[in-house]
């Protein structure tokens, strides 16, 4: 039985016009060398905005427009969840195709870990769970099932402490273009821009509880509320926000606390160091959340001595170099911030 669907003029428009030249690709991996030196990215476009009535359209789309929208009979088995367009040039142009046409709103109200998350749900923040985390009185157990890395390229920056701030994530290296997937099934939280920090990212709440983020990404290719499966392209590698250089930064979190990806990957191979499950040990990551709020910082001043500075946070030269990674002889420079508890 068909079912007459309103869709998007300009993108049924782009992906019919594709597979009439044969250009349309079900397959979201993108060519690494077709992409690896543009350095700009593939920002996307805002669709809605584009006009599209003067394009060439081939004559058997002409009887099929209503003023800007593309009319189409589909079988609802057959119905895309959604559609990608790659041009001749490389540019992707992709817009989904959400269940919403059918006025189905399940996945506004019905979210993965639903009760873990007090049914907080929003795109507003990427932690906007308070002090859930500290309610918590006993472990928890994850399940590892259908687990896959969202990108193969080595460490460029691991986890923890950098200089004075904690870096939340790792770094691995990609090519701009290269393909990023989920790590676990689950629906996406939030698709974002962060110009000082994430650049474009994407966040995606998985149904064993955890949550992803994937930053970085030069286009992301999911749309919020949407579905996705281990392995699914959630968007491609990037340069953009505050980054020096192309890779990926992802994050683990369960209820908006950053966990080490390292304790669940061996990146040197990309598997799981533990395929069943993962236990969060509670009781060790709020000791280690305090001892991160407890930690004191102290800018260099003119004539400031190591010496001096332990004196007046009642702590030692070796305890200095020990926290900061310096050795006695270490001149300190104006401006330097050292870490002093």
């Amino acid at each position: 039985m068909g079912y007459r669907l309103w869709v998007l003029g300009l993108l049924m428009c782009f992906s019919t016009w594709m597979m009439a030249d044969n250009v349309f690709t079900e397959d979201l991996e993108i060519e690494q060398d077709s992409v690896a030196s543009d350095n700009s990215g593939d920002e996307l476009e805002d669709l809605d905005d584009l006009d599209v009535r003067g394009s060439e359209l081939p004559e058997c789309l002409a009887g099929l427009f209503a003023h800007d929208t593309l009319i189409l009979g589909c079988d609802l088995a057959l119905l895309p969840s959604k559609i990608v367009v790659r041009t001749k040039d490389g540019d992707v142009v992709y817009k989904l195709a959400p269940q919403f046409m059918l006025g189905d709103t399940t996945l506004l109200t019905h979210h993965p870990a639903d009760s873990v998350y007090h049914n907080i749900w929003t795109n507003a923040r990427v932690n906007p769970y308070d002090k859930l985390f500290d309610q918590l009185k006993e472990d928890v157990h994850i399940s590892m099932a259908g687990f896959r890395l969202p990108h193969p390229g080595y460490v460029t920056s691991p986890y923890g402490m950098r200089k004075y701030r904690m870096h939340k994530g790792t770094d691995i290296k990609v090519q701009i273009g290269d393909s990023i997937r989920s790590a676990w099934d689950g629906q996406v939280r939030i698709v974002g821009w962060d110009p000082h920090g994430y650049g474009y990212y994407v966040v995606v709440r998985h149904t064993n509880g955890l949550e992803t983020i994937y930053g970085h990404l030069s286009s992301p290719l999911v749309d919020e509320y949407q579905l996705v499966y281990a392995g699914e392209v959630l968007g491609l590698g990037g340069n953009t926000g505050r980054s020096t250089g192309s890779h990926l930064h992802w994050e683990i979190r369960y209820l908006g606390e950053a966990m080490n990806p390292a304790n669940f990957v061996d990146f040197s191979t990309g598997q799981l160091k533990n395929k069943d499950e993962y236990v969060i040990g509670i009781k060790a990551m709020k000791q280690k959340k305090a001892e991160q709020a407890a930690m004191q910082y102290y800018k260099v001043k003119q004539g400031d001595t190591l010496s001096g500075i332990a004196k007046k946070y009642g702590t030692s030269v070796k305890r200095l170099c020990q926290l900061n990674k310096i050795k006695e002889t270490t001149i300190l420079q104006i401006g330097r911030k050292l870490r002093v508890k």
